[in-house]
């Protein structure tokens, strides 16, 4: 990720436990959600010592304007002996738009299990078609100003299994420090998860396309992502999306990330709205 997106992602104190993260229109309409996702989890981890983010639960409450900045609020809910919790609410034209409840935890050795997966081929020996290569680097490169290098591994439309899978890692070396690389792991994870629950609809959203009509109304509700353990997000790491369900107009989807020794280094889930339109 280049310095500047990293400074992007910092949000900057602007007095005490308030903090000020920039805006930018990267191609969507809104603010991307992982920009709040991001900037939040940063300004709360500047309230803590010691301890790194192990969770997070994050709500979308109103779309963002990205021609304005944004003001984040920390509250220090508690620091205990080995946790500490923090609660952040996004304030853009003085009404919340995002708030985050987070909580950090000091380094300590512990039992280590994770289950099995299956990984599929290495981002330098992964095949896809030059089209959707192609349409993965262009969504990138609006969002994330060609910070990531993107490689589609696969998209599963079995209706057993079906699943969207990413090789990514940033273009340039980020900084050492644990706080920045979950803060850039945040940011992307929002990156495509949502877009998993259209999959077992592949047909329907072809057909409504060729009647002419509109495929779906699509926005983020919540997002919650664990990290599990340490990870650097210039190296490879396999994002594997899949959807959970999709029911009352709304989807739920589940993400993992991967080191390339098939590590589980984080998990993240999302629920959105999948409205279809006309």
């Amino acid at each position: 990720m280049s310095v500047k997106l990293v400074e992007f992602l910092h949000a900057r104190q602007i007095t005490e436990n308030i903090f000020r993260g920039e805006s930018r229109d990267l191609g969507t309409p809104q603010v991307y959600g992982g920009q709040v996702l991001g900037q939040a989890i940063h300004a709360a981890q500047m309230t803590v010592e010691g301890r790194s983010i192990h969770s997070a639960h994050a709500y979308f409450l109103r779309r963002g304007d990205f021609n304005q900045h944004i003001d984040y609020h920390v509250e220090i809910s508690r620091d205990g002996g080995s946790f500490s919790a923090r609660r952040v609410e996004a304030i853009q034209h003085g009404r919340p738009i995002f708030n985050l409840s987070a909580s950090f935890h000091k380094a300590e050795d512990g039992l280590e299990y994770a289950e099995r997966f299956l990984m599929p081929p290495g981002p330098n020996e992964t095949k896809v078609l030059q089209e959707e290569l192609d349409n993965i680097n262009q969504r990138s490169n609006i969002l994330f100003d060609s910070a990531f290098v993107i490689r589609p591994v696969d998209i599963s439309r079995d209706p057993k299994s079906p699943k969207i899978q990413f090789w990514l890692k940033t273009k340039e070396k980020l900084p050492d420090d644990e706080a920045t690389q979950r803060a850039v792991l945040a940011y992307i994870s929002d990156f495509g998860l949502l877009a998993s629950v259209t999959i077992p609809y592949d047909n329907v959203m072809r057909a409504r396309v060729n009647q002419g009509k509109r495929k779906l109304s699509m926005a983020s509700i919540d997002h919650v992502i664990w990290f599990h353990r340490p990870f650097r997000m210039d190296n490879w790491h396999l994002f594997s999306t899949s959807p959970i369900s999709t029911s009352g107009a709304r989807g739920l989807a589940q993400g993992r990330v991967f080191n390339k020794a098939g590590q589980l280094v984080a998990s993240t889930t999302q629920e959105g709205l999948l409205r279809q339109l006309g």
